[in-house]
């Protein structure tokens, strides 16, 4: 207790008390994600992800996609659909989303398409990641003749409808909220899963791992934005790493997906332990000014953290594919 005494700062008690609140009945409130309640946000989110794949020789629209922790709308599964993919798994452990919501993202998304709109930049979401060298329309991906059959009419009419209750798990949407069962969705089913800021908040990552390497088929892929700051828990973007166990516990308290403090390396472990191939790691070394004041020195952190390699040290967020 001592140890906790003498890490604590005026605001780590605050933090620590929320920790506590935890505990009280009616003392955690999930709150929404914020992002995907913006169709902009959802269509550059889900136009990155496929602009990576495609780099890397992933040139084929993806049949079937899932995304983990859709958030406040399915809006970017529903950017994948307007893509060309045929069906889409959205799980997530909270149920944020709602109806209106859903089909108002979704009209928005329809007019972005087919209005070939260049992908909103660093200038409107300065701290969406993973960053490309051009934001322009990705034409090379879509030829003039399969989008407009991606948004025929009856199409979209089709996606809308289903829209209205995905809950009734229709041909083209299923949610699936909340889910732990990895045999929620079919073995060798899916051609890539995909998620964005959700990695962190995982508690077990190597069942998260695991499981998305039984949905995805061979040849497949996972394409993962994951930041690795402290979410407001210190005023050092990677001051989560410099508390105790002990204080971390109390700290988390009873509150579910806070962080789980994991670094690139251990991403990187659980990823090929599951059994895929890193493809591509695209490492971010900078922090938001406007958020951190700073970073904690080496020999500030924990003793579990103290040896964590040089990249892993300095890296913030990154952004990794891999292929089954």
């Amino acid at each position: 207790m001592l140890l906790v005494i003498l890490e604590m700062n005026k605001k780590n008690i605050r933090k620590i008390l929320g920790g506590f609140k935890s505990y009280v009945p009616g003392g955690v409130s999930i709150h929404g994600t914020g992002g995907t309640d913006s169709a902009r946000y959802c269509y550059t989110i889900w136009l990155r992800h496929l602009s990576i794949l495609y780099k890397n020789g992933f040139t084929k629209i993806p049949d079937t996609i899932a995304e983990l922790g859709p958030g406040d709308s399915i809006g970017t599964g529903l950017a994948g659909l307007l893509s060309g993919s045929k069906k889409f798994y959205a799980l997530d452990v909270v149920e944020h989303t709602d109806i209106k919501k859903n089909i108002s993202v979704f009209d928005e998304l329809v007019t972005l398409f087919a209005n070939h709109s260049a992908l909103p930049d660093d200038n409107e979401f300065p701290r969406v990641l993973p960053r490309l060298t051009s934001y322009n329309f990705p034409s090379e991906i879509f030829t003039d003749n399969n989008l407009e059959n991606f948004l025929d009419k009856s199409r979209i009419q089709s996606l809308r409808n289903e829209l209205v209750d995905i809950k009734k798990q229709k041909n083209s949407i299923k949610y699936m909220c909340p889910w732990n069962d990895p045999k929620i969705i079919e073995s060798d089913s899916v051609d890539v899963v995909f998620s964005q800021a959700v990695l962190e908040h995982v508690e077990d990552i190597k069942h998260t791992y695991n499981a998305m390497y039984r949905w995805v088929k061979k040849g497949g892929c996972i394409s993962n934005e994951i930041d690795f700051e402290s979410h407001g828990l210190s005023d050092e973007w990677n001051g989560h790493w410099s508390f105790s166990d002990l204080t971390w516990k109390l700290m988390k308290g009873k509150r579910p997906y806070l962080i789980n403090r994991e670094p690139l390396s251990k991403h990187l472990e659980a990823a090929q332990d599951a059994g895929f191939e890193i493809v591509s790691v695209i490492p971010v070394k900078t922090f938001p000014s406007d958020v951190y004041t700073g970073a904690i020195e080496r020999d500030k952190l924990a003793q579990k953290f103290r040896n964590i390699s040089e990249e892993d040290f300095t890296t913030t967020s990154a952004h990794i594919l891999a292929r089954k």
